[in-house]
């Protein structure tokens, strides 16, 4: 028989903070509590602090990202989960914090890649944010008050067994969105506003049942009146207005049914609402989703554990849309204003049970070798079609200081809802698929330093592309790409006070979008991604940290010239070759520093966050006069000074 399994937490680099053992990934990386709402550049946004991991590329500011870029997928091929369950809202307003309060998350992981057959529905990577337990020692009251937002959080206990916590947010950002969106493009005749809540019960009914339900939602609005800088434009005439919202109630059961046997039950569900109108553009839509996991884990020995589940997602959307007919957004250069487009409008339903089954197996045969095979088999509803993705990771250890570490596996992602209806797509289109494989090593250096170096490559086949000039059927599964790259993490303590991160990626991200087609770059391929992140603890309650990034600018299509339109009296671009320029190299410093005070009961917390230190201007695209001859470029995130006030009871 195999030896016992040693602590894995022994053997697994996580980058930032050691996690729960044993690991089913290749590559994890993780942020405990007390780093998510601290590291310097972040806004104190968990989610945000995963950009100073290697693997995860930069979002441009105010394009309302989803999830991030991760081994150079795009956005839409990601999933950040909740408990397991996908979140509705991720971001506020263009990305400027997540939309779920980070002081109640325990942890934040990220997956870049070939991670475990617990997951799916994603051909990129996986970013799992577990949410923490009220505290139940007795009551606390937090109150934040910033330039950017204000937030209050209250928790305690309610009885023996059960806490409660209860948080809500709104935002201030209202007399700052000049600073963004400047007099020469737009006026501004509604500022965005966000808010958002959670409540979170735990329940522990014995020492082997535990009971967690969460209640959490929250909105964006946002209203312009479009000037003299888009009359160029006649469909941008009028109002502007978009909102969004999602509420979900979650239940989580928590269950030991024997010594071998644990058992992990998960229930979601509620609505996500929104609408939005520019110009010719006008669409809103109402969707009702709902998500559940069942899954059971086999401790049958000390060198094997058993993993399997079910894992469902269900969908209901009825919308109206009027405007451009949509496309898969990506290597599509825009092709002229919206008066210039060819209108679509529909009203219509949409029905979606996505349902999966996985098994995974975490085997040691030797002291020394650690393998986890997994396998998941998929259904989609709306296409019809079943996937099987078989998965592998393993670890080796070398010694007490050096592991290796490599993986290979499927992962299958069904069609955009849209893209597989019959009104705007393709009901034939099937998942696109991708091979992920990596090989790495993870190093300590003495004491005070620890490295971890991955290499990886990804193949994509049948990914859906839109068919040339939008023929129908607008859609189908003639793409394939391949990305492939390096990264490496440094982390450093400098003293005991003193802790460095040094993240880079070295990547190459590029697109076929026909068999035998031209290869082009990704939309959002870059190259280099540099991020240096230091946090000193200076004493008598100080605190100082800074983040530098330096970024390879995004690629885009390069205007040669136009056509004019007679039927709508507008201007055409005429493009060079797909993504054959690149903006400017991206580089910002970003300053936090913090005083603590503890007077008595109440801790008082005055923090300052400086984005972009030097006011860079970044380029983050092209704007183009009426007739494409002169351009500008656009500007991100400009000099962004965040105050705030903090205190805890």
């Amino acid at each position: 028989m195999p030896p016992p399994a040693e602590d894995e937490a022994e053997l697994a680099f996580e980058g930032v903070a050691q996690v729960e053992a044993p690991p089913r990934e290749t590559t994890r990386r993780t942020l405990e509590k007390e780093q998510l709402t601290t590291l310097p550049g972040t806004r104190g946004d968990a989610l945000r602090a995963i950009e100073a991991m290697p693997g995860v590329g930069r979002t441009q500011f105010g394009t309302n990202p989803g999830p991030p870029l991760l081994r150079g997928s795009p956005s839409s091929e990601s999933l950040v989960l909740l408990d397991g369950s996908p979140l509705p809202l991720l971001y506020h307003f263009g990305g400027l914090t997540s939309a779920f309060n980070s002081h109640l998350l325990e942890s934040v992981t990220l997956y870049p890649g070939n991670y475990s057959a617990r997951y799916g529905r994603a051909a990129g990577g996986v970013i799992e944010a577990k949410v923490r337990d009220p505290k139940s020692d007795a009551f606390h009251l937090l109150l934040e008050l910033s330039a950017l937002d204000s937030f209050v959080l209250a928790e305690g206990p309610l009885g023996g067994q059960t806490s409660l916590a209860l948080a809500a947010r709104r935002s201030n950002v209202e007399p700052f969105i000049d600073a963004v969106i400047t007099d020469d493009s737009v006026a501004v005749i509604a500022a965005p506003v966000y808010w958002d809540y959670q409540a979170i019960l735990a329940h522990r009914f014995d020492d082997e049942n535990k009971l967690r339900v969460l209640v959490y939602g929250g909105a964006d609005a946002l209203e312009l009146h479009f000037g003299e800088a888009l009359a160029g434009d006649p469909a941008l005439s009028g109002e502007f207005g978009s909102s969004v919202s999602a509420h979900r109630i979650q239940l989580e059961l928590q269950s030991r049914l024997s010594n071998v046997v644990e058992q992990n039950l998960m229930l979601s569900a509620g609505p996500s609402p929104g609408r939005a109108k520019l110009g010719n553009l006008n669409y809103d839509f109402a969707s009702r989703d709902a998500t559940a996991r069942a899954e059971w884990s086999l401790l049958l020995a000390p060198w094997l554990r058993v993993d399997t589940g079910i894992d469902v997602q269900a969908f209901h959307a009825g919308f109206r849309y009027e405007g451009p007919p949509p496309t898969t957004g990506e290597g599509v250069p825009p092709q002229g204003t919206f008066a210039s487009d060819s209108q679509t409008r529909v009203d219509s339903e949409i029905n979606s049970i996505r349902s999966a089954v996985y098994l995974e197996a975490s085997f040691r045969p030797t002291e020394a070798l650690l393998l986890d095979p997994g396998v998941r088999l998929d259904h989609f509803s709306e296409t019809k079609t079943q996937t099987l993705d078989p998965r592998l990771s393993s670890r080796l250890a070398l010694g007490p200081t050096t592991t290796l570490k490599a993986g290979a596996g499927y992962y299958s992602q069904p069609p955009q809802l849209w893209e597989a209806m019959p009104e705007f797509g393709n009901p034939a289109a099937k998942p696109s698929r991708s091979l992920q494989t990596s090989l790495g090593v993870e190093q300590a250096l003495g004491e005070r330093a620890r490295v971890d170096l991955d290499g990886f490559y990804k193949h994509w086949e049948d990914r859906i592309v839109d068919t040339p000039g939008g023929a129908p059927p607008r859609f189908t599964n003639a793409g394939t790409g391949d990305a492939y790259g390096a990264e490496m993490l440094l982390d450093l303590r400098v003293t005991d006070r003193c802790q460095t991160y040094v993240a880079y990626t070295l990547s190459r991200s590029t697109r076929e979008d026909s068999p035998g087609g031209a290869t082009r770059l990704f939309d959002d391929d870059q190259t280099h991604n540099l991020s240096l992140t230091t946090s000193v603890d200076l004493g008598a309650g100080w605190q100082a940290g800074a983040r530098f990034r330096i970024v390879t600018g995004n690629p885009y299509s390069a205007v040669q010239g136009s056509v004019y339109d007679a039927s709508n009296d507008t201007y055409r671009p005429l493009y060079g070759e797909l993504n054959d320029a690149r903006d400017p190299a991206f580089h910002q410093l970003d300053m936090r520093v913090e005083k603590l005070w503890e007077p008595g009961p109440v801790d008082l917390t005055v923090y300052l966050e400086i984005m972009n230190v030097y006011n860079r201007q970044n380029p983050e695209g092209r704007r183009y006069s009426f007739d494409y001859q002169e351009s500008a470029p656009v500007v991100g995130l400009p000099f962004f000074p965040n105050i705030g006030l903090r205190g805890e009871l």
